[in-house]
C-alpha cells in the first residue's frame, strides 16, 4: 500500500454538484493519505483552494478547450500530467465529449483514468458514446444508478457509487441557530409558507413547469412564497413569464446564494421537479435538515434516504404538485439521531463517502450500489 494516494480531478467549472463533490471529499481528507489536485478552467473558491492545499495538492488553471483554445488546454495539460508520478489516478468527472481530451493526453503519460458519472441528463448520449465511456475508463464512479445507466449503460459492471455527501452535522444542528424568514425573505414574508426551489435556472430544472404549479396554488387559501435560488441562462425568460402569468406577489427571485446551507430553517417545503437529476445534493441536504422534499418521479429512487422526507411525483399534473403541498403543510418531526443513523448506513456522511473512496483507491472496492 503507497503512503500516499495521488488523484487529479478534472473539473470544468465551480459552482455546481461537481465541485461540491470535490471540496467534501478534499475537507473530509486533511491530513490523510490521499494528495488531491484538480485541473479546471474557472477559478475556484478560496475553501476548495484551502481544503485541496491542505490534503497536499494544488489547483490548476488550462484554457476551456471548446470556448477557449483547444491546443492550449491540449499543451497544458500534457505538462502537468508529464510532471505528476506515474501512479496517479486522473479522477475526470465527464464522460466522452471532453473526457477523452484528457483521456488520450492521459493514455500518452501512462496514467490511469477514472470516468466519473454524474448526470442522467440523456442529452446527446447514445450507446455509442457509453461504449466510448466504457472504454476510456479504468475505473468507473458514479454518484448514483440513474446516472451510470445514462454515462455507461444499464448493464454496466463493475461501478463504484459513491454517494454525494454532506456534512451532516451542519444541518442536523441548525435548529440551534435558525435563521429569520423576514431577514432572509422580506418582513412582508415572514409569516408565509416558504416553498423553495434550489437549482440552476436552466431547462432541466423544469421552471416552466414550476409557474404551473404556482398557478394551480394561485387558486388556494395558502399564503405562500415560492422561492427561487440560482442563476443561469433563463433568468430574464422566467422573469418574464412570472410577470406574464401576473404571480409576481407569489415568487421571489433570491439568486445565487452561498449561504444556502444555512437557509434550510427558513424553508418549509422543498421542490424539484427536474427533467432530471443524477442524484440531487439539494435532496441529501433538504433531508438531513429534516424538511420535506418533492421531487420529479424520473429522478433516481436512491435519492430517497429512508427517512419519509422525499416524495415522487409526475411532472406532468401541476395540481397534483399543489394538492400534495397543501397536504404537507405541517412541519415534520425527524430526530437528529435518526437523521445520523440513515445518512451514516448509506454513506451520505463525508465520513462515510470518503473511507468509501479511500477503500477505492486503494483497490479494497471494485463495485459498490448506494
Amino acid at each position: 500500500m503507497p503512503d500516499t494516494y495521488k488523484v487529479i480531478h478534472i473539473m470544468s467549472e465551480f459552482g455546481g454538484g461537481i465541485s461540491s463533490f470535490i471540496l467534501n471529499k478534499a475537507e473530509a481528507l486533511v491530513n490523510q493519505n490521499v494528495k488531491m489536485d484538480i485541473i479546471t478552467f474557472d477559478t475556484p473558491s478560496e475553501r476548495l483552494e484551502n481544503a485541496i492545499n491542505q490534503t497536499g495538492g494544488q489547483i490548476y488553471r488550462v484554457p476551456n478547450p471548446v470556448k477557449e483554445s483547444l491546443p492550449q488546454a491540449i499543451k497544458q495539460t500534457n505538462a502537468i500530467f508529464k510532471q505528476l508520478p506515474k501512479d496517479t489516478l486522473v479522477h475526470c468527472n465527464y464522460g466522452m465529449d471532453l473526457g477523452i481530451i484528457f483521456y488520450l493526453i492521459a493514455k500518452k503519460n501512462g496514467l490511469k483514468f477514472a470516468v466519473h458519472a454524474h448526470s442522467a441528463e440523456p442529452d446527446n448520449i447514445n450507446d455509442w458514446r457509453r461504449k466510448v465511456n466504457c472504454w476510456m475508463a479504468d475505473y468507473k464512479l458514479s454518484c448514483g444508478l440513474g446516472a451510470t445507466a445514462n454515462v455507461f449503460g444499464p448493464k454496466a459492471k463493475d461501478v463504484v457509487h459513491i454517494p454525494n455527501s454532506i456534512n451532516v452535522n451542519n444541518f442536523i444542528n441548525q435548529s440551534n441557530t435558525p435563521r429569520d424568514k423576514a431577514e432572509i425573505y422580506g418582513e412582508e414574508n415572514k409569516d408565509k409558507f416558504i416553498i423553495s426551489q434550489i437549482a440552476r435556472l436552466h431547462e432541466v430544472k423544469n421552471h416552466k413547469f414550476s409557474l404551473e404549479i404556482i398557478e394551480e396554488l394561485a387558486k388556494t387559501d395558502l399564503d405562500f412564497l415560492w422561492v427561487l435560488f440560482g442563476k443561469g441562462k433563463l433568468e430574464e425568460q422566467i422573469k418574464q413569464a412570472v410577470k406574464d402569468k401576473g404571480l409576481e406577489q407569489y415568487v421571489k427571485f433570491m439568486g445565487r446564494r452561498d449561504d444556502i446551507s444555512t437557509l434550510y430553517p427558513t424553508m418549509d417545503l422543498v421542490v424539484l421537479p427536474s427533467h432530471f437529476e443524477g442524484l440531487s445534493t439539494v435532496a441529501v441536504e433538504t433531508q438531513a435538515s429534516g424538511k420535506k422534499i418533492l421531487l420529479s418521479d424520473n429522478q433516481t429512487r436512491e435519492t430517497d434516504l429512508g427517512l419519509g422526507l422525499a416524495e415522487f411525483l409526475p411532472i406532468d399534473d401541476a395540481k397534483l404538485w399543489a394538492d400534495t403541498i397543501m397536504a404537507n403543510l405541517e412541519p415534520t418531526n425527524v430526530s437528529p439521531a435518526m437523521i445520523l443513523e440513515h445518512f451514516e448506513a448509506k454513506k451520505f456522511t463525508n465520513e462515510a463517502s470518503a473511507q468509501l473512496y479511500v477503500d477505492f483507491l486503494a483497490g479494497k472496492v471494485t463495485s459498490y450500489k448506494i
